[in-house]
């Protein structure tokens, strides 16, 4: 009795063992271009929102710093008695912070505004900008380069009202655009969504 073996069919060169790819591959999984996608690197989120908060917090120190001396004699001129240092330094750094935070915030908003072309919108941010950008000039980063004018003075340069008002608003204008297109303009829309979070909501 001869026994006739197909050689097709005794080798199923179709079965799982030879077509691996086809066997390790589910159906209804995710494909190759959607997994290097979940593992791909986001850096806007949330990484830019981190690192735009750390910059808040960072810079809300240097300027608390530099105004506590002028902020405890005003405060003790205006009340009569000397504020607590801590209590001070506490509360003038949360208003920092939130301030600084403000400001990238209506450059992105401004932005936004300018790329949907709403008239409104854009005067508005540019008066509430201009507004946040003098406040910052004068109230801080001029009481930066008051710290420096001794020093200045040593290598003989004299800063006048109008030069030291300049180079604030340069020093202003050299950091947020640096950080603006560093990490801000990918952290103001994450930090901007999670401050209009409904509370109790939760991805």
């Amino acid at each position: 009795m001869i026994v006739i073996v197909h050689l097709g069919d005794f080798l199923d060169l179709t079965g799982p063992v030879y077509n691996n790819e086809a066997a390790m591959q589910d159906p209804g999984g995710p494909t190759q271009e959607e997994m290097l996608d979940a593992f791909s690197p986001r850096p806007d989120v949330p990484w830019a929102l981190v690192l735009l908060i750390v910059w808040c917090a960072v810079e809300a120190t240097i300027f608390t710093v530099t105004l506590r001396p002028t902020m405890s004699e005003l405060l003790a001129d205006l009340t009569g008695f000397t504020v607590n240092p801590i209590a001070l330094v506490l509360l003038l750094w949360i208003f920092l912070t939130i301030i600084i935070a403000g400001s990238y915030a209506c450059i992105h908003v401004l932005k936004e505004a300018i790329a949907a072309k709403q008239i409104g919108n854009i005067v508005q941010m540019i008066v509430v900008q201009i507004a946040v950008a003098m406040f910052q000039v004068l109230f801080l980063y001029r009481e930066l380069v008051d710290t420096f004018t001794p020093w200045l003075a040593q290598q003989g340069v004299t800063l006048g009202l109008a030069s030291t008002l300049g180079l604030a608003f340069c020093a202003w204008l050299g950091v947020r655009g640096m950080t603006w297109y560093l990490f801000g303009r990918a952290g103001a829309p994450a930090l901007i969504a999670v401050l209009n979070r409904p509370a109790g909501t939760y991805r």
